[in-house]
């Protein structure tokens, strides 16, 4: 079962549900988990299985599986089981909620359990955005297990940067670095490990591909990696031998905005505020117009959380949030640059939590 120190943190994420139910009038939370559709189910009970759901309400605490996921379950959660043996998870829930009102997350509840239970509820309530709160500001259970994820990931970069050479396929790199990351303890990557060479480096997401690495370019390489449940994002950019003036100044002005923001960025800041910063000092070098993308994201479970750092975010970042900053400038046809780094933010600062050099290197 979940240890007694994450046990207590996952009690309070379930009583604070519960005191907002209360506040809404609705009887229930329900969140389901289909093939790893959600990591809400994960959060609140424990269950790191694929598929099951939990309901929550004032003295409840419900977990429905199926016979594939009933052990694991029962040792990895302590809310009450429920075992379908017979019909679909969906329809022992329908049982249950029958002229109830029920709390979901609108964007991870599929169509057509809406329509399974359209006619049994009384009332749909949208508890989405609360969940997105809750889960954007990480306890201290959460902020050691990013840390060990960020701590795994760079010492696989290290570990794979070692063996790099000129002529590395991108798909190479980035399937020595998946594989350093798993033997130091990951359980798998974050994400789809994104290389980017040369020309390709101007693409921000732009995964690794055949195109082999050539002196003369840099390489942008955005990883991360996934230890119990959490995950880390980072990205460095590298030049492979000698490259231009330009590249080399262009790094030079990522990293100043990147670290311009870090410096100036608090909780009780907006996420348009803290981007703003970065924004503002890529514009003092006439690249603003080569970044399109926002500053950051919020980190947990997810790669991608709640809040966001963006020109449109009016959102006030809490105390204790793991938030990405990562400026990027992208010269079609040439090359990219993006330095991130996970960064906690607190009501008397920040604390970058990952280390991993950054100084313009050669490799």
């Amino acid at each position: 079962m979940t240890g007694g120190t994450e046990l207590k943190y996952m009690t309070t994420r379930s009583e604070k549900i519960v005191k907002k139910l209360e506040e809404r009038e609705v009887d229930y939370f329900f969140a389901f988990n289909f093939e790893r559709s959600s990591t809400t189910v994960r959060y609140l009970s424990g269950f790191t299985g694929d598929t099951g759901c939990v309901l929550i309400g004032e003295k409840e605490r419900y977990i429905i599986v199926d016979s594939r996921f009933y052990t694991q379950a029962a040792q990895e959660s302590d809310f009450e089981m429920i075992k379908v043996d017979s019909g679909s998870l969906i329809d022992k829930v329908s049982e249950i909620v029958k002229g109830k009102k029920i709390a979901i997350e609108p964007s991870k509840f599929f169509y057509s359990w809406y329509m399974e239970l359209a006619g049994k509820v009384k009332h749909f309530e949208d508890l989405e955005e609360f969940i997105l709160q809750i889960r954007a500001v990480k306890d201290d259970d959460e902020i050691n297990k990013i840390r060990k994820a960020i701590d795994v990931a760079q010492k696989a970069l290290g570990k794979t940067l070692e063996n790099f050479h000129a002529g590395m396929s991108e798909k190479q790199f980035s399937s020595l670095l998946e594989y350093e990351m798993v033997l130091g303890g990951a359980q798998k990557p974050s994400f789809d490990t994104i290389v980017g060479s040369g020309y390709r480096g101007a693409l921000p997401h732009g995964l690794a591909s055949d195109k082999k690495m050539e002196n003369g370019e840099m390489v942008v390489v955005d990883f991360g990696a996934f230890v119990d449940g959490y995950c880390s994002d980072l990205t460095r950019t590298f030049a492979i031998g000698n490259v231009s003036e330009k590249a080399k100044n262009a790094y030079v002005s990522v990293l100043d905005a990147q670290l311009k923001a870090i410096e100036g960025s608090k909780a009780g800041m907006k996420g348009k505020e803290i981007d703003a910063i970065a924004r503002t000092s890529l514009k003092a070098n006439k690249l603003d117009q080569y970044f399109g993308h926002g500053l950051g994201h919020g980190l947990g479970m997810d790669v991608h959380e709640s809040p966001f750092l963006n020109t449109k975010c009016d959102e006030v970042i809490n105390d204790k949030t793991v938030i990405t900053f990562e400026p990027g400038v992208y010269i079609p046809g040439e090359f990219g640059i993006r330095i991130e780094d996970d960064v906690l933010l607190t009501e008397s600062g920040h604390e970058v939590l990952s280390n991993f050099n950054k100084k313009f290197t050669v490799i």
